[in-house]
Formats: C-alpha cells, structure tokens, sequence
C-alpha cells in the first residue's frame, strides 16, 4: 500500500472513531438513564486526531522532517561522501 492510500485509511477511520465515540456519548444517558459515558468531548477528538498522527505516514513522516529539520533539498550523508559500502 502506499503512504498516501494508509493516510487516507487512517483519517477516514479517525472521524468514524470521532462519530461514533459521541453518538455513544449522546445515546448512553437516553438508553441507560442515570448512566454517562465517560469520556470527556475533548478527549474524544484527542483521540482521533492521536490516530491519524500515529497511523498515517505520510502526517508522521512530515512532523519527524519538521521536529528533526530535514530540508527536502538536502542530501543524505552518504551520498556527500560517495562512498558505497
């Protein structure tokens, strides 16, 4: 599969996840009275967006480039050199 197709994937099951997690967090308390789900609207959405930063490649690989400071432009270090071990 490829980067884009697994990011896509991802994205589209995070806002399932999201939806779901809050019709249960609106129906819980209509069908068992007295009861609440639980999980706060915040950490609903927390998660989700966890998902597609985890699960999607194409997201983590851009954060890692910004966290780390890697420049499209650049070359890898092996390539400076020349050597081909």
């Amino acid at each position: 599969m490829k980067a884009k197709n697994v990011s896509l994937w991802a994205i589209v099951i995070a806002i399932v996840w999201v939806g779901v997690l809050f019709l249960a967090k609106g129906f819980v308390p209509v069908i068992w009275s007295g009861k609440s789900f639980g999980l706060a609207a915040c950490e609903i959405i927390v998660s989700g967006i966890f998902f597609v930063v985890a699960c999607s490649p194409v997201y983590r690989s851009i954060w890692l480039d910004k966290k780390l400071g890697i420049r499209a432009e650049e070359e890898p270090a092996a390539k400076e050199t020349g050597s081909h071990e």
